[in-house]
């Protein structure tokens, strides 16, 4: 199947405070973004935020897309505790190196 989506069936899930600065890598790698709650949002905003992610993250590896995590530690408990709620394992990190 020829897609003309130019995520190339990737997309990383980022955390706010690296965001702008993995933002052109990202895109240059054809990764799709997904941003993770920043620091100041409530945390019952961000319990949701969470929660809408891993709903979207499982669609995708469904899907068959690469799914990876770019974090800087605040949301990678929260956000694996939520994928498992819908059977699917840790992310693995993106590798931006």
């Amino acid at each position: 199947m020829t897609t003309t989506d130019p995520r190339s069936e990737k997309v990383a899930v980022v955390a706010d405070a690296l965001l702008l600065g993995s933002l052109a890598t990202l895109r240059a790698r054809g990764y799709g973004v997904m941003q993770l709650p920043p620091s100041e949002v409530s945390q019952e905003t961000a319990d949701a935020w969470i929660v809408q992610t891993a709903e979207q993250v499982a669609e995708y590896r469904r899907s068959g897309y690469e799914v990876v995590l770019l974090d800087d530690g605040s949301w990678a408990g929260p956000l694996t505790a939520a994928l498992a709620s819908h059977g699917v394992e840790p992310l693995p990190a993106a590798d931006l190196g």
